[in-house]
């Protein structure tokens, strides 16, 4: 997915693909742990619910016709924010 990306900067294909988790610390957590924890079931919930409506059906669509398919119930799922360096102007963009 990340191959033939380009820099919106410069225009180069001399990218880099780095996955970064966001870190809180202990006051964020005293604070608003507790709405943090309720999110999580409701997080996974939609994520449920996209894997059945559309990932499901789309990967069978997919399959058939002999392309394939990008699973969108992994954004749900996984915590990771993707982002880009570029190594010639060192822009930072995220796709």
């Amino acid at each position: 997915m990340a191959i033939n990306r380009k820099c919106p900067k410069c225009g180069s294909t001399h990218v880099q693909l780095s996955n970064e988790r966001s870190k809180h610390g202990c006051l964020w957590t005293l604070l608003l742990g507790i709405f943090y924890i309720a999110w999580i079931p409701i997080k996974w919930i939609i994520g449920f619910f996209i894997f059945i409506c559309y990932d499901w059906w789309m990967a069978i669509i997919k399959k058939a016709s002999g392309k394939g398919h990008v699973w969108q119930c992994r954004k749900f799922f996984s915590g990771n924010k993707r982002i880009f360096y570029c190594h010639d102007c060192g822009y930072n963009f995220k796709a």
